[in-house]
C-alpha cells in the first residue's frame, strides 16, 4: 500500500526546475552515484536501465552519461512523465536512448526485463516494501542487477524532520514508511530472497540538503534551523549510521 498521496506528487513534480541533472557538489549526489559507479558495471551494447519512479530524470542522464546504458523510466504521473521527457532532452540525451513509460509498475506484466533496474527514493513511500524488492527483481535479467537506495529519516534526521514539518505543516514524516530505513531489515530481506549482495551501508553523513527549511514561512524561525542543520553537516558529515546518516543504499545482483 502506497503511502504518500497523488496529489502530494502532482504539487511537487509540477514545480520541478529544469534541466535537472546531478550535482557532485551535493554530497548526496556524489555518494550515490559513486556507490552506483564502484557496484554497476558499464553497459555492454544494448544494455538498458530502468529506473522506477524516475522523475525528473537526472540520474537516467547519469546512467546514460558515465554508464552508458540506455534508459527507460516508469513514472504513474503524467506531469511527472512529462517533466522527465522534457529534463531528458534539455540534457541532450537522444529520443532513441531513452523511453517514458506512463503506468504503475505494480500492475504491470514485467516485460521486458531490464539489465540494470534502480530507484531511489521510491520504496519507503510503501508499506509492503518486500512486495515492492521483490517487483524490482521481477523486472531485471538473471545476472542484472538491483539498485535501491532511500533517506533515512532515522534517529536525528527524524527529529530535525518532525520540527520542520510541525513550524512549516508539511507532512514529510507522514509520507515515509520511518520503520523500513533500517540497515539490518533489509539485510535480513536480501537473505530471504537468496540474491547476491553486493553492497549496503548508510551514505552520506548528515546531510542538510534532505530537509526544506525554506517550507518554514516564518523567517525568525527559518534561519536557525538552516544554521542548526549546517553546523550538524559539518559535525557530522562522515557519520554512517542509522542515526545520523541521510540516505541507505544497497546493490544486489539478481542470479
Amino acid at each position: 500500500m502506497e503511502i504518500t498521496e497523488k496529489s502530494f506528487w502532482e504539487e511537487y513534480w509540477g514545480e520541478i526546475k529544469l534541466p535537472n541533472k546531478i550535482n557532485l557538489d551535493f554530497k548526496n549526489d556524489r555518494v550515490i552515484a559513486k556507490t552506483i559507479s564502484k557496484n554497476v558495471p558499464k553497459a555492454k551494447t544494448h544494455q538498458i536501465a530502468l529506473e522506477i519512479g524516475c522523475a525528473p530524470g537526472k540520474w537516467m542522464v547519469f546512467l546514460y552519461e558515465q554508464l552508458n546504458y540506455s534508459v527507460y523510466g516508469f513514472e504513474y504521473l503524467d506531469i511527472a512523465a512529462s517533466k522527465t521527457i522534457e529534463n531528458l532532452r534539455l540534457c541532450e540525451v537522444p529520443e532513441d536512448k531513452f523511453n517514458i513509460i506512463t503506468a504503475d509498475f505494480l500492475t504491470q506484466i514485467p516485460e521486458p526485463r531490464y539489465d540494470l533496474v534502480i530507484s531511489l527514493g521510491f520504496m519507503e513511500h510503501f508499506d509492503n516494501y518486500k512486495d515492492i524488492f521483490q517487483k524490482h527483481l521481477d523486472y531485471t535479467t538473471n545476472d542484472g542487477y538491483v539498485v535501491i537506495g532511500f533517506p533515512s529519516f532515522r534517529g536525528l534526521n527524524y527529529y530535525c524532520q518532525l520540527l520542520i514539518d510541525k513550524l512549516a505543516g508539511t507532512e514529510i514524516i507522514l509520507n515515509h514508511n520511518i520503520s523500513m530505513m533500517d540497515k539490518k531489515l533489509m539485510e535480513e530481506m536480501i537473505s530471504e530472497s537468496n540474491k547476491e549482495l553486493l553492497f549496503i551501508d548508510y551514505v552520506g553523513g548528515f546531510e542538510a540538503g534532505l530537509f526544506n527549511a525554506n517550507d518554514v514561512k516564518n523567517p525568525l524561525l527559518r534561519f536557525p534551523i538552516k544554521v542548526v542543520l549546517k553546523l550538524l553537516s559539518i559535525l557530522f558529515r562522515s557519520s554512517k549510521n542509522k542515526y545520523i546518516s541521510s540516505y541507505l543504499m544497497f546493490v544486489v545482483k539478481n542470479g
